[in-house]
């Protein structure tokens, strides 16, 4: 398979070094020389132990266009769209945007959809690499089996400082520095940590509950003549069968706490991502009563993108369908709607 990776910065090395570990021809382009550099001479190496030297290196003017299996966009949210609108004209069977898939604003997003339908041969995907967890699909099958009898509420939460975002990005030194400073272009806890909403939304999937139709959000801004983000972003949520839960989503809390609760009538389960030193944990119990369960999913941090690009491998190979990828482009957008709504309800976004 031949990749390109569009962006040189902390989540195209992953990438990369996840599309090497399976053998895929990686071509990385990036408009930043400086980029390119750091990520031969020093992202990549520190990461992974050397340079891998068949990752080929191009400057945007130069960009090779065409024969690609699979692309990734792996710029900031506020150029995912229009980068993706043109990387369709090359007509790659998978086209992969990060996470989030787009800004609060949804511009670009008609024309996205407009786009594919034309070039109806590629798939497109957002990155929300958490629901692809091995953890997260032994919940969904112990889901999927009624395990927990009937589900009564569920919660997501990922509450992270983002000083570790900053060490894994260390040109940058704070908010102001590029988009994450910024909720109207796709940073802030609502767009930088909205895996916790994505996860809620899969597991509601998972369960037959719908879409989410009600939000009620408590979000805490935080405005500087530099910088203008959401710290807090916290949802109640309701689907279109009635089912109740909760999302929060920070960029201040430490140490961090990526955790999902899910109560039923007969058990509970919990996920703890990275809840212990060899990965991750999940603790439930099925019935009121009896012993507490724990399971516990040994990875490292490159294990994510390992999965992702397998999760991909597996579409390819008619193994798995698109329409049963939790990763499909349908999903990122029903995330991005709600956070516009709850933008919008809070007053953070013009109507």
């Amino acid at each position: 398979m031949k990749v390109k990776i569009i962006g040189a910065g902390s989540i195209g090395n992953h990438l990369a070094q996840a599309c090497r570990r399976i053998n895929w021809e990686v071509t990385v382009v990036d408009r930043d020389e400086e980029a390119l550099r750091r990520m031969r001479e020093d992202i990549y190496p520190k990461r992974y132990g050397s340079w891998d030297e068949s990752i080929k290196l191009s400057k945007s003017s130069e960009e090779p266009k065409g024969g690609f299996d699979v692309i990734f966009i792996g710029t900031p949210p506020d150029t995912h769209l229009a980068i993706a609108i043109n990387c369709l004209e090359e007509d790659p069977k998978i086209l992969h945007i990060e996470k989030p898939l787009c800004t609060p604003s949804l511009e670009g997003l008609v024309e996205l959809k407009e786009k594919n339908i034309i070039h109806k041969n590629t798939m497109v995907f957002t990155g929300y690499d958490h629901v692809v967890a091995e953890s997260i699909e032994c919940i969904a099958d112990l889901l999927k089996k009624n395990s927990f009898g009937n589900i009564l509420t569920m919660d997501v939460e990922f509450r992270e400082h983002w000083q570790g975002i900053f060490n894994a990005h260390p040109w940058l030194k704070g908010p102001h520095d590029s988009y994450l400073g910024f909720t109207n272009r796709g940073g802030g806890a609502s767009g930088e940590h909205s895996h916790a909403l994505n996860l809620w939304q899969f597991f509601a999937h998972v369960l037959g509950w719908g879409k989410i139709k009600n939000v009620s959000a408590l979000i805490e801004q935080v405005k500087t003549e530099n910088y203008f983000y959401d710290s807090i972003f916290a949802l109640n949520l309701v689907t279109d069968s009635g089912h109740k839960g909760r999302v929060i989503q920070d960029v201040i809390t430490l140490p961090t706490r990526k955790w999902s609760r899910i109560q039923g009538d007969a058990g509970f389960i919990e996920w703890y991502c990275n809840g212990v030193p060899e990965g991750d944990l999940i603790k439930y119990r099925i019935g009121v009563e009896g012993e507490i369960i724990e399971k516990v999913f040994p990875k490292k941090r490159t294990d994510d993108f390992y999965r992702l690009v397998n999760h991909y491998q597996k579409i390819l190979s008619g193994e798995l369908l698109y329409d049963d990828s939790q990763l499909k482009l349908e999903r990122g957008i029903e995330t991005m709607e709600v956070i516009q709504s709850a933008l919008k309800d809070s007053g953070i976004m013009s109507k």
